[in-house]
Parts: C-alpha cells; structure tokens; sequence
C-alpha cells in the first residue's frame, strides 16, 4: 500500500468527513457495450464479457458521441443517495480524454468536434452540492502502441519504446493534468489510477489547487482498497489513523456492459459494504460505468435509491457536514 500523507490544508479536511460518494467509470468502450474500460483491449484478461484486438478497441472513439448525457441527473440521484463527492473518469488506460484537450490526438477535440462531456459533470456537482473529483489515468495503453504486447495479440512485441516515445507520453499527461487543474475551476480531488511521481512533480499541482486531496499511486493523501472489504488484520495495520476508501463495483465491471441490468449489486450487499467501511472510518465510493449514451441503467437508479434511504436512515452512519458541504461549495 502506497504510504499516506495527509493534506492539512484546511479546505482539504472534507474527505475523512465524505462518508459516501460515487465512482463514474465511462468512456469509448460503452459502445461495444461487452467490452470493459481498457482492459477489454487484453487478450489475456479474464474479468471482461469479451474482448478484443485493441485497433478495434480503438476504433469505438469514432462511434462514441453520447446523446442522452445528463449530467444532472447522474448527480442528482447521487446526492439523493447521501453521497457527498463524485469521481468521474476524465481519461483512463486507453488514454481517451473526455474533453478537448490540446494535448495528444485521442480526445473529444478529434472525435466529437470538441464537445466537452466535464463541463456538465463539474457543473452538476457544484449544483447540488457534490464535491468534484476527476480520475486520470498516467499510464497509457495506446501512445506506445507498436510496443505493447496487449496481454498476448502481440507476443513479438518487445515493451520497450524509445525515450523520445516515452517523453511525448509523459509530456501528454503533464499537459492533460495541467487542463484538468486550470479549465475547470476548483477541483477538490483528483484520483491517481496508476503511478505519476516519475512524470508529474506535486508541487506544481498543490501550487494550483494547494486543497486538493490527491488518492491513489504512490505517497497520497488517503489509502484505497477496492472490490474487497479488508480483514480486521487490515483494518489495523493499513487503515486505522489514515484517511482512506473503499470503491467497489454496483454492476459487474467497471465501464458499462450489457450485463449489468443482470448483475448489479443487491441493497443487501451495498448495505453490508458501507456499513463495514464506515465502522472503521472509511469513505465508500460506490461505482456506476454509464452507457454510450451517457445514462445509467433504470435498476442502477433504483439501487442508488434504495441505498439513499437507508443512508436517511441511519444518519449514525454519516458524519456531521460541519460546514464541509452544501450546494455551491
């Protein structure tokens, strides 16, 4: 586990009090719509319905242009639901940005004529109150493309691109972090999928955003685990003392598939997760992959719901706001 460090800026100390909020895992693989986000790219990985040679992976970017995204009303049922943050995946491994952004080719600003699917996310969340958060992902499964081995369609392939490939890749993502911190306001959270000390120094980002909770990779602010409720061994010698989250799947995988009106968590199994995480001073983020469309399944709605009056329910559960939260926060 990654050592913690926790942010004392005091407009960084909402996260310990969050309790609950919600994971957004979208991007172009919704269009296939059996495929998950990146992964289904690898020919070896198990845990996707199929999956396919990443040119054709790829390829879903010119399909994907979402008509019926709402941001509000993923938000809306979020704060219904007693959630206090969200984290939206700006860009994952397959290093398709969901906005224009001025670095690299594999964006909105070449697939959707330069329509920006964060603007509306940010702006729900300060409508209803959520803090925002953006997941970016450092690694990168496409730049170095004739030199990845994508979990065996290309066993020749050697992993090993020239430096000049490898600094344009990083050279990208110092750009794309640097958009992220300055197009869209205040940004309270920003989720690491991967390691970036060796690309990006944080003092350049704490000298932009100096609140900002920074999770995931290497010496963050807080301590993840995901998918599995730790041990009380784990509890002990991970957790205790340190701000930290827990984020697992409602449905099936973390990007939509077609499967997930069959297999969406049940409320008693939401309800046995939150409980566990709050009783050892976590936050459980709880994750949703939207359809190419930009929608969540009605049943996915429904659960939120269903979680939302239990959260009512049992306010023991969620710390007071004390002034952390609220709408145009």
């Amino acid at each position: 586990m990654a050592n913690v460090r926790i942010n004392t800026h005091p407009e960084a100390q909402w996260f310990p009090r969050a309790g609950l909020g919600l994971f957004i895992h979208w991007g172009i693989s919704s269009v296939d719509g059996y495929l998950d986000l990146s992964w289904g790219m690898m020919k070896d990985f198990k845990y996707s319905p199929r999956v396919c040679p990443p040119e054709e992976y790829f390829a879903l970017a010119k399909r994907f242009n979402p008509g019926r995204y709402d941001a509000r009303k993923w938000i809306k049922a979020a704060a219904d639901a007693g959630c206090r943050y969200a984290v939206l995946t700006t860009r994952h491994h397959d290093s398709f940005a969901l906005w224009p952004s001025r670095y690299g080719d594999f964006n909105t600003r070449t697939y959707m004529d330069g329509r920006d699917l964060l603007q509306p996310y940010v702006d729900a969340c300060r409508e209803y109150g959520l803090k925002v958060g953006f997941y970016y992902s450092p690694p990168d499964f496409r730049t170095t493309f004739e030199y990845k081995r994508y979990g065996g369609w290309y066993p020749e392939h050697d992993e090993t691109p020239p430096k000049e490939l490898t600094d344009y890749e990083h050279a990208i993502v110092r750009g794309q972090v640097r958009e992220l911190l300055t197009r869209y306001g205040r940004i309270d959270l920003l989720w690491f999928d991967g390691q970036w000390r060796h690309i990006i120094n944080e003092d350049d980002i704490r000298a932009l955003q100096p609140w900002l909770v920074i999770g995931r990779g290497e010496d963050t602010d807080f301590a993840t685990t995901e998918c599995r409720i730790p041990t009380e061994e784990e509890y002990a010698e991970k957790f205790t003392g340190n701000w930290w989250e827990f984020c697992g799947e409602l449905n099936c995988c973390w990007g939509y598939t077609r499967r997930d009106e069959y297999t969406v968590k049940s409320l008693e199994t939401l309800v046995n997760w939150f409980t566990n995480v709050r009783a050892h001073g976590g936050n459980f983020l709880i994750n949703i992959g939207p359809d190419s469309e930009g929608d969540f399944t009605p049943i996915e709605y429904e659960r939120l719901a269903q979680l939302g009056e239990y959260v009512k329910a049992h306010p023991e559960l969620m710390p007071e706001k004390a002034g952390y939260f609220g709408a145009g926060a």
